[in-house]
């Protein structure tokens, strides 16, 4: 049994996240009016690239990067609900009651907020009909999209249900690492890899087999034996974590199994040097206020945005048809700046009035457990 395994929450993981959830909307906006750019850049590597629009497009879908953003955010998850479920197992010790408590509290985290988002992706297609082009949402797709049955018209919610899938597997290696030592989850370390070229080793289910590493190195970072290790890490240290997270991939071409497993141990990297680094630009940057507001107000943002970038598509591709034509890249960037201020306050609204309920419920109905203190998963 490991000694006690309990984590401080740290600042600059929600500042991480902030600005993550923000990349994606910046992603969808500047490949929407270009999807050319998806072949010729996005998934080519750096060297591929020719003539200088091609690498300020590269350049732009590195920084704004979608698939970099979701890669982190599962990282950040292994090791948020490691150090969740650690804490609790440290108090109570009942592994099986914990880990059920623990996997009906992250359903009560996740789905609320995206009922929630159908609801107004509903209601926006109903007041839109008429004058401007917006995908249709019937009862059908409300309820296949809001239970992540069927992922219709919400492409960015595939990553929900990969957090949905992946709650498991972080709870078995949690207790793996509990009760046979860190070299368990280095084994199941190894297991996720395979599952990179094998998918029968997670049932095929959804998208989880590229991802299931991100989890496992996560859990990995957050565990205590990697807490112990006396390491003076510099703040550049975590600078040029995030500069080659950011970057390292596009180095290869994305189908690329090395560079997938690289930038996941890098995304490793980058929460561990966020998680004990405490000076510099760049954390400064991380806990600065407008980073903390960002990262509070992250997961709805990263839901409401996606129908209210439709909404600003579809007003500009109905009204302003040459101007996205002739200035495909101004008319990406414009979108994502517009839907951004629209999706601010939608997202503030939602933390408050549907993620926070959801949290509670979530701990109201897990009443067989005791534990005086349960923790926000």
């Amino acid at each position: 049994m490991d000694s006690s395994s309990s984590i401080r929450h740290v600042a600059a993981l929600d500042g991480i996240r902030g600005w993550a959830a923000l990349a994606v909307t910046f992603f969808h906006g500047i490949l929407h009016f270009n999807i050319g750019l998806i072949e010729r850049v996005l998934y080519a590597p750096v060297a591929a690239m020719q003539g200088g629009r091609d690498l300020l497009s590269k350049f732009l879908l590195a920084v704004f990067n979608g698939d970099s953003a979701v890669m982190i955010f599962f990282v950040l998850s292994g090791y948020v609900l490691s150090g969740s479920l650690d804490r609790t197992l440290d108090r109570d010790g009942r592994p099986l009651i914990n880990s059920a408590d623990f996997l009906v509290k992250r359903l009560a985290r996740i789905y609320p907020a995206m009922f929630g988002c159908m609801l107004l992706y509903w209601a926006i297609f109903l007041l839109s009909k008429g004058w401007i082009v917006y995908p249709a949402v019937t009862f059908d797709v409300f309820w296949k999209s809001s239970t992540l049955y069927d992922i219709t018209i919400h492409g960015p919610s595939w990553s929900l249900l990969v957090e949905v899938l992946a709650a498991p597997f972080v709870v078995a290696f949690v207790l793996l690492r509990r009760k046979y030592g860190f070299f368990a989850l280095v084994l199941a370390t190894c297991y996720s890899m395979f599952a990179i070229d094998y998918p029968v080793l997670v049932g095929y289910l959804g998208n989880l087999w590229p991802y299931l590493l991100a989890f496992a190195v996560g859990v990995g970072v957050a565990s205590p034996q990697i807490k112990s290790i006396r390491f003076d890490a510099k703040p550049w240290h975590l600078s040029v974590a995030i500069i080659a997270f950011v970057f390292a991939r596009h180095v290869v071409p994305r189908s690329g199994v090395s560079g997938l497993i690289a930038q996941t141990f890098i995304g490793g990297f980058v929460v561990y040097f966020a998680s004990i680094v405490s000076s510099g630009a760049v954390y400064r940057f991380l806990v600065s206020k407008p980073s903390l507001f960002m990262g509070r107000v992250s997961y709805s943002f990263y839901l409401i945005n996606v129908p209210i970038l439709y909404l600003v598509w579809g007003v500009m591709e109905t009204y302003f048809v040459q101007f996205t034509i002739d200035h495909k890249l101004a008319a990406g960037l414009g979108s994502a700046i517009i839907s951004t201020a629209i999706t601010i306050p939608l997202s503030v609204f939602s933390e408050r009035f549907i993620e926070r309920p959801g949290i509670k419920f979530g701990k109201v109905i897990t009443f067989w457990s005791s534990s005086p203190s349960r923790q926000t998963v």
